[in-house]
């Protein structure tokens, strides 16, 4: 019998093999295509393979720049296979939209997450604003939100937004976390206002009211349409820092004893979206409440510890995508874990966020690795190689002694 093929898309290699390892321990065959950028010459592709392509999972590596046309392109000229359609798993908020803004184009050749198969739906669903309205209706606690639309520089803040408050890019394609921060007044937000707008001089901000958190939280899960399975809780131990702010370094997967209430409430957010597919969710709790804060329609950066655990998402996607059961797969966690994204903690370390104690702790105390292996070792291989290299030894102490 032919292997099903599956595409994995993405940006971050830890989250791309979190995928590959719970696709490739089901027999499919694995293609990633490495988002990536250009090497200093601004011409040449880079084209360094990165740690999850070390896998034996792997059948096939290949790498698109940051543009939507050419990923399509790539998709139509490399990959189509005439015995039967290839499966997608965007791996990236970039990747998700580049796929559902063509799914026209790509529809006679792969299957992937979709919502009624309409062409731009998921990324319509990205919108902040729209997701808080949904939340609201669904009888989840949201902040209130203020929406400033920049255009050309100019904007105008609302009379009546509360302070502190704390904003951020409306859509997710619009920006990452780089400059976000609490505003305590007008001024503040208008610094941000700034840093976002010169990045993106078309954005829209949603301007947040400022709760304090006291547990950040999340969770994954998977959609046919029709039913919504959510599997476990995640409780964030330790935020990573600087341009990956909001990622977890540790956490806690448990099971959804305890959230039952809750969690009804996330399963018909999602059945409203009309999402077929992965989708990753965040809240937290405030002064005894929890909030909603997003929802993202692809596999989310601690989606591993899920099939550490027994619970094989990527794995659901694929059989339904295809047309096939998943009666038979678990679809509860039963126990707890504490994991670690050892891609996260390198990125703290490197900065100087934590020292190589904190460093090894983290990681060997962990229940759960998101690198490590016993049957594929060559990632683990790979990230310790270029952890212990003299050269990134040394630049790690050269911005310590600037700091």
């Amino acid at each position: 019998m032919m292997k099903q093929k599956v595409i994995v898309i993405g940006h971050g290699y830890t989250s791309r093999l979190g995928v590959i390892r719970a696709l490739g321990r089901e027999g499919y065959e694995v293609t990633v295509i490495v988002m990536t950028g250009y090497n200093r010459d601004g011409r040449t592709l880079n084209t360094k393979k990165p740690i999850d392509c070390y896998s034996k999972y792997v059948s096939r590596v290949l790498y698109c720049p940051s543009d939507r046309e050419k990923l399509i392109q790539l998709l139509l000229t490399e990959c189509v296979d005439s015995q039967q359609k290839v499966v997608l798993i965007p791996d990236s908020d970039f990747s998700t939209a580049a796929v559902d803004l063509n799914a026209e184009r790509l529809s006679d050749h792969f299957l992937f997450p979709n919502i009624n198969h309409r062409p731009g739906e998921i990324v319509a669903w990205m919108d902040k604003f729209r997701q808080k309205e949904l939340a609201t209706s669904v009888d989840l606690n949201v902040a209130k939100g203020w929406r400033i639309d920049v255009t050309e520089g100019k904007y105008s803040i609302p009379d009546d937004i509360l302070y502190p408050c704390f904003p951020k890019p409306l859509a997710t394609l619009q920006g990452g976390k780089r400059g976000l921060k609490r505003c305590d007044n007008e001024d503040e937000l208008r610094e941000v206002v700034a840093v976002l707008s010169k990045a993106n001089p078309a954005i829209s901000i949603l301007v947040e009211e400022f709760k304090k958190i006291d547990v950040e939280q999340a969770l994954l899960g998977f959609s046919d349409g029709q039913e919504v399975i959510i599997p476990g809780i995640i409780k964030t131990k330790l935020l990573a820092h600087g341009g990956h702010f909001g990622v977890a370094i540790q956490g806690e997967i448990q099971p959804v004893k305890g959230y039952e209430n809750l969690v009804e409430k996330f399963k018909a957010f999602v059945l409203r979206t009309g999402f077929v597919g992965i989708f990753d969710i965040d809240f937290y709790q405030s002064e005894g409440k929890y909030y909603f804060c997003e929802m993202n329609f692809r596999y989310g950066g601690s989606g591993y510890a899920y099939t550490a655990m027994g619970v094989n998402l990527p794995a659901m996607l694929v059989r339904t995508l295809s047309g096939l059961s998943i009666a038979d797969m678990k679809k509860d966690i039963t126990a707890k874990g504490i994991f670690v994204n050892e891609r996260m903690c390198r990125e703290d370390w490197n900065s100087n966020y934590i020292n190589t104690k904190q460093l090894k702790q983290l990681i060997e105390t962990a229940d759960i690795s998101f690198l490590y292996a016993q049957e594929d070792p060559e990632p683990q291989r790979v990230f310790d190689k270029d952890i212990n290299s003299p050269i990134r030894r040394l630049k790690r102490a050269i911005r310590r002694f600037l700091a």
